[in-house]
């Protein structure tokens, strides 16, 4: 299901001080990890390698300010959010300082977490996630009343963006030879995902966008540790399997919910996505990062000493784990049509 097939009529706040905009929904919340992080991380003492507020990152951002955004400028929840017309994506909630600031959304990413509280040690769990949204919906609920409130999350869109630093992690402590081992970790991996989407849907939450899981085995960062400058099949397995056996899961979660809506973007063939994807023809190269140091530009972090590309439109990655803004912005594109083949239902 495209993300535009949600929603038939356009929303424009009239609540007292909410911005002026004319979008799709009355407001985004956010949830997952890096890839939607847009600098709750900045708040938090967790190690480099989980934050991004330091050059190069931000390079073609207005005024190339390093946000928080593990991206050159903008990610894909920023892009979302536009063709869904707002001016820009909701702010992170560590930087709330007033409950209008929520009327938009709000973003609860952090850079390094996952699915599991154990993943990400320092970062916003999707537990502690859910737990401040919780904080959020009653705080709308005290300034606008329980039934306005309630109104208000049944039609806004949830992004979801996890898991995958849940398998990173797993990968690194098991090496994830066994398949008996690495399907069981995936369906408890599911379980508590489904747990996790249950919680938000009994705070309020009715429309979700989910992105699945891409092939992460074949990111610079461990394209740069293999001898063969190849990809880590057994983690490519790992994240197809999840979404296997996620898709499945999420269509009986609809059923059982009422008023459950969702669409899944299934980022694992990206291949496809690219062939059926208007500009993606742009991407000249695949396989190295664009700002980093060593074998295809990930055996290092992308920080103020590192060296990057001038055609940051023409990489597909930023950096040794994430995509470029062009990249990000065809993610959003995907998502947003509902590419056949990629996005359920």
């Amino acid at each position: 299901m495209a993300l535009l097939m949600f929603f038939a009529i356009t929303f424009t706040p009239m609540l007292h001080g909410a911005p002026r905009v004319t979008a799709c929904v009355p407001a985004i919340y956010v949830f997952g990890d890096s890839l939607a992080d847009v600098g709750n991380n900045n708040h938090l003492e967790v190690a480099e390698i989980n934050k991004a507020n330091f050059p190069h990152n931000g390079v073609d951002f207005p005024d190339r300010v390093s946000t928080g955004r593990f991206s050159n400028g903008y990610n894909g929840i920023d892009f979302i959010a536009k063709k869904l017309g707002f001016e820009r994506s909701p702010p992170p909630y560590l930087s709330l300082t007033n409950v209008t600031q929520m009327l938009i959304g709000v973003n609860f990413a952090s850079g390094g977490s996952g699915v599991l509280d154990t993943t990400g040690p320092g970062t916003i769990t999707f537990s502690a996630q859910i737990a401040y949204f919780r904080n959020v919906s009653r705080a709308l609920a005290e300034q606008m009343g329980d039934e306005l409130a309630k109104t208000r999350l049944s039609e806004s869109l949830f992004l979801i963006s996890t898991a995958n630093n849940d398998m990173f992690a797993y990968y690194y402590a098991t090496g994830a030879k066994n398949t008996t081992s690495n399907d069981h970790f995936i369906s408890s991996l599911v379980d508590k995902f489904e747990n996790h989407l249950q919680s938000l849907y009994q705070l309020g939450g009715r429309r979700f966008w989910i992105a699945g899981a891409g092939k992460i085995g074949c990111i610079p960062f461990l394209r740069s540790r293999s001898t063969s400058g190849g990809c880590v099949e057994e983690l490519n397995e790992m994240a197809r399997r999840f979404n296997e056996v996620a898709m499945p899961r999420l269509n009986q979660l609809s059923l059982q919910l009422e008023g459950m809506k969702y669409s899944y973007t299934n980022y694992y063939d990206s291949k496809m996505a690219l062939k059926m994807t208007p500009g993606a023809l742009r991407f000249k190269e695949l396989t190295s990062a664009c700002c980093g140091g060593g074998k295809y530009n990930g055996a290092s972090q992308c920080t103020l000493n590192a060296s990057y590309c001038s055609n940051r439109d023409e990489h597909y990655f930023w950096d040794w784990f994430h995509p470029t803004q062009a990249a990000y912005k065809l993610v959003a594109q995907v998502a947003y049509n509902g590419t056949k083949g990629i996005s359920t239902p």
